[in-house]
């Protein structure tokens, strides 16, 4: 079915683009400025994102591999075949809605290639690590929901590329811990190791009262969980527990034990690193601040139904599935192509 907005192709895209990163005011504005002659208003923008947010053949493109696996430097080199890392990454953040705050679930998947150092611009800044491409979903609504979109993308890399490793790092949230368990028996399942020791660190700061001893208590245990040894570190904890008098001390002394017992296969952290495994969470982290957060998570914002069309087209943008989405604009247009 096509559609009747008597807009370009070509300024459907700049528009979805423009709405996608901006509210649709000052999209509209910013898109007048650029290009005096479109004179577009918000409610064309809005319009459109929530027509193409909606499509069944923007779904498509989302649950689509937006990059693939580039061995061809392998068989260059005569070197022995190394399985691809496809890293699934996986986190929730909580946006103002018209029923109160709601947790938006957000994916992200990159090869293990795509972890590049960069320089900066800025004089004197050192390089960094960088990700170059990502694939994305994100939307507010059930974990079985969300789950079963990402599992599409999952599933179409899968098949895109043969015997890819996935590697799933994710926090404690007992819902992203049933998916991967339930859905993907064969990827190495990995705790995010800042979120490990955070809640080693938050013991430690109840449990001393000298500041200097609760840092290099810190440092010593966190170190021990890098290096494999969780049944020392859980000695640690209860021995801390048992020379303090703080009911409060001892409680979070057995809660943080029985994190760790709980999440004790996926803590093998001298194993991962070993491997040339990622054994953080920034990667998703970041995702939830610069899909979700920078253009829905603005002062005086309350979202309702148009908050998933706008992540849609969020993430086909941060996917780099921008001539993608203008093959289905011109499909809904009646024609060949964009132009």
């Amino acid at each position: 079915m096509q559609h009747n907005f008597g807009v370009s192709p070509l300024l459907q895209s700049h528009m979805l683009e423009f709405g996608s990163e901006l509210p649709f005011e000052r999209s509209a504005q910013l898109l007048n400025t650029v290009l005096p002659s479109a004179q577009v208003c918000a409610s064309q923008s809005q319009r459109l994102t929530e027509y193409f947010g909606k499509l069944e053949q923007v779904e498509e493109v989302l649950t689509s591999p937006g990059f693939d696996f580039d061995l061809s430097h392998q068989a260059k080199a005569n070197a022995a075949p190394v399985a691809p890392i496809l890293y699934v990454e996986t986190d929730g953040g909580h946006i103002r809605t018209d029923e109160g705050f709601r947790e938006t679930k957000v994916g992200r998947l990159f090869g293990a290639h795509h972890l590049v150092k960069i320089s900066s611009d800025n004089e004197g800044v050192e390089l960094r690590m960088a990700l170059t491409k990502s694939d994305y979903i994100a939307q507010l609504g059930s974990s079985t929901d969300f789950t079963q979109r990402f599992d599409k993308l999952i599933a179409a890399h899968l098949k895109q590329t043969l015997n890819l490793q996935l590697v799933a790092i994710s926090d404690g949230a007992e819902w992203i811990a049933r998916w991967l368990a339930t859905k993907h028996t064969d990827a190495v399942m990995i705790l995010d190791f800042y979120h490990a020791t955070k809640h080693l660190a938050d013991f430690a700061k109840a449990a001393f009262s000298d500041d200097k001893a609760c840092s290099s208590w810190i440092e010593t245990w966190s170190k021990q969980l890098l290096e494999g040894q969780l049944d020392r570190v859980i000695e640690a904890i209860v021995d801390k527990k048992n020379t303090c008098k703080s009911q409060h001390v001892k409680q979070q002394a057995d809660s943080l034990i029985k994190y760790y017992e709980h999440n004790r296969y996926r803590m093998k952290y001298h194993e991962y690193l070993a491997a040339g495994y990622c054994i953080g969470s920034g990667a998703i982290e970041s995702a939830i601040s610069t899909l979700v957060q920078q253009r829905c998570k603005l002062v005086g914002q309350r979202w309702t139904k148009g908050l998933n069309a706008v992540l849609n087209m969020r993430a086909v943008f941060k996917s780099h599935k921008r001539e993608s989405l203008r093959n289905v604009i011109a499909l809904k247009m009646g024609l060949a192509r964009a132009a």
